[in-house]
């Protein structure tokens, strides 16, 4: 007879988790502690990142994974904190391919569409009086690759 009800996967400890896992770990604490648990999960749940065991995890269990770390998050050196934290809140960016740019910032985005969508309708909506020269539509060929100006046509420029 077939057992029916999967193994439990063992999920990794504090120290085998990459450190872009634990700043996810780090970044989710942080939410439950300044706008308390149900909230947090709800609204900032923890986003893993390397891990299979972890990435799969539904949301809930990510998160009370994620809380069972809060006595080794708060026994962490300030500037390990700070660093693990950043990584992980930089992480998302690193990995989008497009992105637009203004005058002012580059705004990486997970999809060609919406970047689009920032640069001919968005940002002119928000900044009708504002000098285009320096708007354009980037790309890169991989996570934390260099940006290039990649050619779109305007709804006004097909007209």
């Amino acid at each position: 007879m077939t057992n029916l009800i999967p193994e439990p996967v063992a999920l990794p400890s504090w120290a085998e988790m990459s450190d872009l896992d634990k700043g996810a770990a780090l970044l989710h604490l942080h939410k439950r502690e300044y706008e308390g648990a149900g909230y947090a999960v709800e609204n900032y749940p923890v986003k893993y990142f390397d891990d299979p065991r972890l990435t799969s995890l539904e949301r809930r269990a990510a998160c009370r994974h994620a809380a069972s770390f809060a006595r080794e998050a708060d026994g962490l050196p300030d500037a390990e904190y700070t660093r693990l934290y950043d990584l992980a809140l930089e992480e998302p960016d690193r990995r989008c391919l497009w992105a637009a740019r203004d005058e002012n910032r580059v705004v990486p985005t997970e999809t060609r569409e919406y970047a689009v969508e920032l640069l001919t309708v968005s940002w002119p909506e928000y900044q009708p009086n504002a000098d285009r020269s320096g708007w354009a539509l980037l790309a890169r060929d991989e996570p934390g690759g260099e940006w290039r100006e990649v050619p779109f046509k305007t709804a006004t420029a097909d007209a």
